[in-house]
C-alpha cells in the first residue's frame, strides 16, 4: 500500500475497492477526507453512523471523529450492500 499513514484506530478495516471507487463517482476526495455514512449490511443490519477515512472504516457511530481510539469493527466490510453519504469533511 506505499507510505500511507496509519487509520486512527489501529483495528480499523479497509473499505471494499468498489466503495472506495463509489465514493470518488460521488466526489468525495480520493484522499484526506473522512466521511459519515449509512451503511446497509447483506444481513439486514443498519449502521447509521459509519465512519470512514481515507479509504477504512474506522468506527461506527460519531464518537471516532476525534483522536485516536480503538473501536472493534465488528462486520466485514465487503457485507455492505448499499452505501449512502451523510456528511463529508
Amino acid at each position: 500500500m506505499g507510505s500511507r499513514s496509519a487509520p486512527r484506530n489501529r483495528l480499523a478495516k479497509p473499505l471494499p475497492e468498489e466503495w472506495r471507487r463509489f465514493l470518488v463517482g460521488l466526489g468525495v476526495p480520493k484522499r484526506k477526507y473522512t466521511a459519515v455514512c449509512r451503511a446497509e449490511l447483506a444481513g439486514g443490519r443498519v449502521i447509521e453512523q459509519l465512519i470512514i477515512e481515507e479509504g477504512w472504516v474506522i468506527a461506527l457511530d460519531k464518537s471516532g471523529l476525534a483522536g485516536t481510539f480503538e473501536q472493534r469493527i465488528d462486520f466485514d466490510p465487503r457485507e455492505i450492500f448499499d452505501l449512502r453519504i451523510v456528511q463529508v469533511v
